[in-house]
């Protein structure tokens, strides 16, 4: 079967969901029992998934930090002394403590969103609700009694708001039950109100006996939800990336739906958050090299005409995955992963907005990238990072419909002594057609270095439905115990 150019696999299919209220989540936290110990041990053991071979991974990262860097990154000395960002925004809404870890589980993988009236974040593993107005009211439900899902440990949580019809939708993933058994789940709020009810889709994502859904990711466009996935077989080598898509339709009303799946795309595909009412939805990779992967998809919401043309090479200068960062007064390092684009592009009008950390002379630095994806052609691309020796990554963007631009990441900073910080900066549209994001703002400083060892896996920063002109974010930082905890911060335009 051909939808376009690209072969598509077998139907997903799923029957009308549950119904799930928050006072039963609430309290299937106290009746219902935790996962089995085995259950447990593995999500604390599950290591990152490299789409390169494990082992290439292993001595490309020990090879970096052999290496160290080649010299100080190329810097405004008198914009790094100010230690101020480019552009005006700032700090304007809350900057406090988010999730922690309580399960033991690692990495917290830090995602969430903003809504009319709450902030919604999801970590391993818990979903957290906090009031807009006062953060430090907040509703904690953990991913099982959420799902009302107990076989097994769930992990790589998402969570985007859709401010056109006013509902929440939440992703995450559970490991394999068996060979031919593995669950995503999507839970669609049934209003604006995340402390309300949910329709809850547990989706089996094994279409090859033994393969392992892996690093989900979540975008929408006008008419659908759209989800990506990496693929690996069971001996552990990369399938390829995943994708499939739902009509809104169906989703917001609970209805049951039957969907092609595109199978073997490039390796962690990104979805994009829509802004526009183009006929065509742009999802893109990092595929290495001195090109970025573009596909079209349309028809997204119908079945039957659904389409996925591509990859269409994007040119851009050469990079290549990035080193572990070293923290101050520690010899343990810190994942920066892959390359990969490791959360949602912003799609607006005929601009595609996305970010990745890459190798900066020996340095980990986020790059973004500005493509116009009417013509395939980068419009733009910058590095940006606070200092001359710091080591930036896991990185997030947003953008608004005027392309007013909001990214976050952390930094460590070793000559400086400067443990994670979380750090964010934007550009105003209206100071020009070039953007600028270094250094950024350090909106919390982790008070010691982290002893988990592993770092990530990605971050989240979403457009504020009330006002365009600012956005929250989430990102991880670390507890006074060398514990992973995060940050929730409100950041915006002053003028």
């Amino acid at each position: 079967m051909k939808h376009s150019s690209i072969e598509v696999g077998p139907q997903l299919e799923a029957a009308a969901p549950q119904v799930r209220a928050v006072e039963t989540m609430l309290r299937d936290m106290q009746n219902t029992p935790a996962p089995a110990a085995r259950a447990v041990a593995q999500a604390k053991s599950k290591l990152f998934l490299p789409t390169m071979p494990a082992d290439q991974y292993e001595e490309l990262k020990a090879t970096l930090q052999a290496q160290g860097p080649a010299a100080e990154k190329p810097f405004d000395t008198e914009t790094e002394a100010e230690a101020l960002p480019r552009a005006p925004i700032g700090l304007v809404g809350p900057n406090v403590p988010g999730a922690t870890d309580v399960d033991g589980l690692i990495p917290p993988d830090t995602h969430g969103a903003i809504g009319l009236d709450h902030f919604v974040e999801v970590t391993n593993s818990h979903v957290d609700i906090f009031v807009r107005t006062n953060p430090s009211q907040r509703t904690s439900i953990s991913l099982a009694a959420f799902f009302g899902y107990t076989t097994r440990v769930l992990f790589d949580p998402r969570a985007v708001y859709d401010s056109v019809w006013n509902r929440w939708i939440i992703t995450a993933d559970a490991f394999q039950e068996s060979d031919t058994r593995q669950f995503h789940f999507v839970a669609i709020s049934t209003t604006s109100n995340p402390l309300g009810s949910y329709f809850i889709y547990g989706l089996n994502v094994t279409f090859n006996a033994g393969d392992f859904w892996d690093y989900p990711q979540l975008g929408m466009d006008q008419d659908s939800i759209i989800i990506t996935a990496n693929v690996f077989t069971s001996s552990g080598g990369f399938r390829g990336a995943d994708m499939f898509a739902v009509a809104k339709a169906r989703l917001y009303n609970g209805l049951g739906f039957a969907v092609p799946v595109f199978t073997g795309l490039r390796a962690t595909l990104a979805p994009p958050i829509v802004l526009d009412q183009n006929a065509r939805t742009f999802l893109i990779a990092a595929s290495g090299g001195s090109a970025l992967s573009l596909y079209a998809l349309t028809n997204s919401s119908r079945p039957n005409a659904i389409q996925l043309t591509g990859p269409v090479n994007i040119s851009v200068p050469s990079y290549s995955a990035p080193p572990p960062a070293p923290q101050p007064g520690t010899s343990a390092v810190l994942d920066t992963l892959d390359g990969r684009f490791v959360n949602a592009s912003t799609q607006t009008g005929d601009f595609l907005w996305q970010v990745h950390t890459v190798n900066l002379v020996g340095y980990a630095a986020p790059k973004f990238y500005q493509i116009n994806t009417a013509t395939n052609a980068l419009v733009q691309s910058a590095f940006f990072f606070g200092t001359s020796t710091s080591f930036d990554f896991n990185a997030s963007i947003a953008a608004n419909s005027a392309n007013d631009v909001y990214v976050t990441w952390t930094l460590t900073d070793p000559p400086r002594g400067t443990n994670a910080q979380v750090r964010f900066s934007g550009f105003d549209h209206n100071n020009g057609s070039t953007y600028s994001l270094s250094p950024g703002t350090a909106a919390f400083t982790s008070p010691t270095w982290f002893g988990g060892g592993r770092w990530g896996d990605y971050s989240a920063v979403t457009v504020d439905p009330r006002n365009t002109r600012r956005a929250w974010l989430v990102n991880e930082d670390i507890l006074s115990n060398h514990d992973w905890g995060s940050r929730i911060v409100g950041i915006g335009f002053t003028a």
